[in-house]
Parts: C-alpha cells; structure tokens; sequence
C-alpha cells in the first residue's frame, strides 16, 4: 500500500472511531457514492444507494 493511501486510511479511521462526520465526508468526493444494505431497508426508495457527500451526510 502506498504512503499516500495509508494516510488517507488512517485518517478514515481516525474521523470514524471519533464519531466526526465532517472529517470523514472530508475525504470523500463531493459526487461519491455509497451503497448499503441498511440504507435500502431504512429508505427503499434509494434502492440502497445514495450519491455525494451532502446525500451522506444525511444518511
């Protein structure tokens, strides 16, 4: 794994395990996409995938 992508994955781990939302979206694209199982229990109408940062923080 490259230094770059290390750093990238601690600090993933590092907003997730802190609970900080802003932090984590941070290394997101604004237009990323996230699909979960959860997500398309909780809101079928997503068909469990919601698109960008602003989608995701909501979820």
């Amino acid at each position: 794994m490259s230094n770059q992508l290390q750093q990238i994955a601690i600090k993933w781990f590092d907003a997730f395990n802190t609970k900080n939302l802003d932090k984590l979206l941070d290394l997101y694209d604004d237009e990323a996409q996230h699909f979960s199982p959860k997500l398309k229990i909780r809101q079928p109408e997503t068909n469990g995938l919601i698109i960008g940062k602003e989608a995701m923080y909501v979820w």
